[in-house]
Order: C-alpha cells, then sequence, then structure tokens
C-alpha cells in the first residue's frame, strides 16, 4: 500500500499515468510525453511536420507493391468478389443449417461454383475450340475444291433484278487473281494459327491456373468476407453511408448482369433456332447448343453459323447460305444488343444508351470480360459522380 506523497511521485516516475496512458503518441504535449511517454529526445524535429506524410507514402508504397503482387491475378480477384457478392444471401441461408460453419460453408458453395459454372464454361470452350478448328479445315477443303469460284460464279447467274444485275456486273472478277489473293490470305492466316498452336499448351496451363486462382479467392472471400469487408472500410475515407450506396450498387448491377446475360442467351438460342428452322435443319439441338454459346461475345454464335452456311454452300443452296446469313447479322447479332442492355437497364435505372455504351466500350477494352467489367465501371463512376456532387451541394454530417 502506497503510503505519503514521496511514493506517489515515485509511482509516477516508473509508469505514465492513466491520463498519459490514454492519449496517443502522435498527439501529446512535450508535458504529456515527458510523463512516463515519449521523451523529447526521442523524436527529431521534423517528426511533427512530416510524420503524417511519410505514414502516407509508405502506406502508398505497400499499396503498390501488393497491387503489383496481384496484379496477374486481377481476373480471378474480381470474378470472385462478384461471385461471393451473389452468392452472399445463400451464404446467409446457408450459415444456420450447417450450424455457423464458415469453413463448411464455402467449401459447398465454391463446390457448386465449381461444377455448374467453371466446368461448363470449360466444356464449352473446347468444344467451341474444336468447332472452330472444323470450321478452318472444311474452309480450307471447300476453297481447294473450287468452292469459291463456284460460290461467285453461281451468285452472278442468278435471276436477280435489273438494278442488282447491272451492279454485279460492274464488279471485277478474276478467278486467277481471287484465288492468289486467297492463298496469300490463307498463308499469312496459316502462319497465324501455327504460331497460336505452339503456345496453346502455355494457354491451356494458363487458362486453368486462373479458374484455380479464381476458386482459391472464391473460398477466401466466401470464409473472410466479413473481416474483408470491415478492413477495406476502415481503409476507406469514404463516409459510411456512402460506402453503403457503393456496395448496394454494384450488387444490383452484379446481379442485372447476370440476368441480361441469361435472357441474351435465351433470346439468342430462341432466334438462332428459328433461322436454322427456316432453312431446313435441325432447330432444337443447334438451338440449345446457341443458347450457351450466346455467352461468349461474337465467336460462340460465329462458331455455330459459319460451318451451317459453309455446308449449305456446298450443297448448292446459296439463297438458304444467304438468307441464314442475312438472318445472323441482322436479327440474331442484334437481339444481343438491344436485350442485354434492357435488362441491365431495367435494374439499375441507367439511360439504355449508357448501358450500351458501356457493354461495347468493355468489350473494346478488357475483352470478353468488358461484358462485365464496362457496367459495373460505368454504375460505380456514376454513383462516385453523385456523392461527389451531393458532397458539394449539402453539408452532411460525418
Amino acid at each position: 500500500m502506497i503510503n505519503g506523497t514521496g511514493d506517489m511521485t515515485a509511482q509516477n516516475n516508473e509508469e505514465p499515468s492513466q491520463e498519459a496512458r490514454l492519449v496517443p503518441e502522435t498527439t501529446r504535449t512535450p508535458s504529456d510525453l515527458t510523463d512516463g511517454g515519449r521523451r523529447p529526445e526521442d523524436t527529431g524535429p521534423l517528426h511533427a511536420k512530416f510524420y503524417r506524410p511519410f505514414l502516407l507514402l509508405v502506406f502508398i508504397g505497400a499499396v503498390a507493391v501488393l497491387t503489383a503482387l496481384l496484379w496477374p491475378f486481377r481476373h480471378a480477384i474480381i470474378l470472385a468478389a462478384i461471385l461471393a457478392l451473389l452468392l452472399a444471401p445463400l451464404r446467409q441461408r446457408m450459415l444456420p443449417v450447417l450450424r455457423g460453419s464458415r469453413i463448411i460453408t464455402a467449401a459447398l458453395l465454391t463446390s457448386a461454383t465449381f461444377i455448374f459454372i467453371v466446368m461448363p464454361t470449360t466444356i464449352l470452350a473446347v468444344v467451341l475450340a474444336n468447332e472452330a478448328a472444323s470450321v478452318i479445315e472444311a474452309g480450307i477443303q471447300w476453297f481447294n475444291a473450287g468452292g469459291m469460284t463456284a460460290m461467285i460464279t453461281r451468285l452472278k447467274s442468278l435471276d436477280l433484278p435489273v438494278w442488282l444485275q447491272m451492279l454485279a456486273d460492274r464488279v471485277p472478277f478474276d478467278p486467277q487473281s481471287l484465288e492468289a489473293s486467297l492463298v496469300a490470305v490463307g498463308g499469312e492466316l496459316g502462319k497465324r494459327l501455327l504460331s497460336i498452336g505452339r503456345g496453346f499448351a502455355g494457354h491451356v496451363a494458363g487458362f486453368l491456373f486462373q479458374i484455380v486462382m479464381l476458386l482459391l479467392f472464391l473460398f477466401y472471400f466466401l470464409v473472410e468476407g466479413k473481416r474483408v469487408v470491415t478492413a477495406l472500410r476502415r481503409l476507406s475515407p469514404l463516409r459510411r453511408s456512402q460506402e453503403q450506396e457503393l456496395a448496394e450498387r454494384l450488387k444490383i448491377v452484379a446481379r442485372s448482369i447476370v440476368v441480361g446475360g441469361i435472357a441474351a442467351g435465351l433470346t439468342q438460342g430462341v432466334a438462332t433456332a428459328i433461322g436454322l428452322w427456316l432453312v431446313g435443319l435441325d432447330a432444337l439441338f443447334w438451338g440449345m447448343i446457341a443458347m450457351v454459346a450466346a455467352l461468349v461475345p461474337v465467336i460462340g454464335l460465329a462458331l455455330i453459323h459459319i460451318p451451317v452456311i459453309v455446308y449449305l454452300l456446298i450443297e448448292g443452296a446459296t439463297g438458304q447460305a444467304l438468307g441464314l446469313l442475312a438472318w445472323w447479322l441482322l436479327v440474331v447479332s442484334t437481339v444481343d444488343n438491344f436485350v442485354r442492355p434492357f435488362f441491365i437497364s431495367g435494374s439499375t435505372q441507367l439511360p439504355l444508351l449508357l448501358i450500351f455504351v458501356s457493354i461495347v466500350g468493355g468489350l473494346l477494352l478488357f475483352g470478353p470480360l468488358g461484358l462485365i467489367y464496362g457496367p459495373v465501371t460505368l454504375s460505380l463512376c456514376l454513383v462516385v459522380f453523385q456523392l461527389f456532387i451531393a458532397a458539394q451541394t449539402t453539408e452532411e454530417q460525418p
């Protein structure tokens, strides 16, 4: 037990007082620092002036290094985060059933994602690759057999309207020069295909590696989702309401992209089936294939229509081939340009033109993943603009 003033003074010299412990070191005054805290001689004269800028600089450097390390997995991380966001409601329902086990819940959802999303996508990619090889091989055989010359000759001999016949007669046609030009183009194409073939194994290995990383990141986000969100909120300088608005908009856009993709696939599959039925082919089977292939923009449906068109040309059904080509370009391809933006626009309450521009711009900038990145980027940018305008015009309390 402490008796006397002298003992109290001795204790204060050995450990900091309660008031000193409650004051952060960076905000203590020199008198506070002498009371058991950091003493003035422990910090240089530049500490008070450059402590926070230096700490910010170190933080930016750490973020830059972390970004460089994770950059090769950027697509896997982004897609895994979006999938985890979409699976969050299902995860919340499964947790009570599985007695709150986050690991088992994440393992089941990750396995379901692999079975119902990753595996069908991989199989589709393999089928489309084989189909592309078959199309190229059939096209080479058809060209070597004189199919191009026969097709052009047949087109010029059709009973066309007078104005169209006059236009066709004005088009110069020299079979020998055409054949030489196509041979040159075929040779260049062959070289490119050969170079692609040499690196095909590397591309396949990289693709499989990205799938594995996607599943690993998805499992991590499902297990540690709350901790990741809490950490990001601590690092974010935005207000809680602003963060919530960004998160809600991201959920809405992600769901609308999925719904829009499914709707576009269904409508394009039906349109493809109608076109094949009109030319007398098996509409049901190829229509179902087209529904899945429509998930791959541009290339997917092209690998269905081009072989059919080539087959019709080889069989001499030139009119049906041209009709199917027109149906593909004018109807099937146009469906995706309206259905997908329509569903995304309806959910996000954004103008249809902006959604269309975001999809096309995303495809040009990011490739097939632009179907996801484009609308998400546009929606989040518009939310940031709204938050910035609101912050300039209203006085909100933090």
